[in-house]
């Protein structure tokens, strides 16, 4: 095969924000993409819902024989109830991309990215982050329904260390699928408007995402990092979550590098 051949990347939340802005890129590079949401893209699925997540792997068998990069944008946060919030943040990627793992693994430099979050820093629900790492997903819910609010940070500290966890498990790099991370900070997306158009929303956000810079990032501006990950350039990263944050993660942990 031509090693000139187009690529061919998935990615879950491609109908807006993130995932919206890096299929516009790869797109405008002449590559081939599969986009994933719950309406307005190639696949239709609720990544919510686990019978769609295995129903989703055969409707992408159906399209393509393999995939060379997987992006994992799809995410949701408060007010979304938190059993919703932690099926589609954490096991939307944890139950999914392990199934997607085949097609990948036939891809050609094949690419895993996944969207944390800078939120993996804020306080946690250990026992929320215990039941996903172990996938129980029926457990997580219920617990997340439970505590609200801090469901998103903690669906984010486990999701960081699945990645972390996973990317070096056999299979993965050493069959050559790179799987790496970002934890942004504030982006301007559908997701994060409704706090952005109150000055009570904006309080609340340069509380728990303080930046060094003067405004928050557009999609636009988070897409090359996600696009180097998804593509051959990226030749050595393995496991790895980098802030793309706007200095918040230097804010809040000052020079600790660990």
């Amino acid at each position: 095969m031509s090693t000139n051949a187009v690529r061919t990347t998935l990615i879950t939340g491609a109908a807006s924000g993130i995932g919206a802005a890096l299929a516009r890129h790869l797109t405008a590079l002449g590559e081939r993409v599969i986009g994933v949401d719950l309406s307005n893209a190639d696949i239709c699925a609720d990544l919510a819902v686990p019978a769609e997540r295995a129903a989703l792997v055969a409707r992408v068998q159906k399209i393509t024989p393999s995939l060379d990069a997987v992006v994992m944008c799809a995410g949701v946060s408060p007010p979304v109830a938190g059993d919703t919030l932690v099926s589609v943040n954490y096991f939307g990627v944890a139950d999914l991309l392990p199934r997607l793992l085949p097609l990948l693994q036939r891809g050609r430099q094949p690419r895993a990215v996944v969207i944390s979050s800078l939120a993996s820093l804020h306080p946690i629900d250990t026992r929320l982050v215990e039941m996903c790492l172990a996938g129980e997903e029926f457990a997580a819910r219920k617990q997340a329904a439970n505590i609200g609010a801090p469901s998103y940070a903690s669906s984010k500290r486990a999701l960081t260390q699945w990645i972390r966890r996973t990317a070096a498990l056999p299979g993965w790099a050493d069959a050559g699928v790179l799987l790496n991370g970002i934890a942004p900070g504030v982006v301007k997306t559908p997701m994060v408007a409704p706090l952005l158009e109150t000055a009570e929303g904006r309080e609340a956000l340069s509380a728990g995402v303080p930046t060094v810079v003067r405004d928050y990032a557009t999609a636009e501006q988070i897409v090359p990092l996600l696009a180097f990950l998804a593509s051959p350039a990226n030749g050595y990263m393995v496991g790895q979550v980098p802030f793309v944050d706007g200095g918040a993660d230097v804010l809040l942990r000052g020079e600790a590098a660990l």
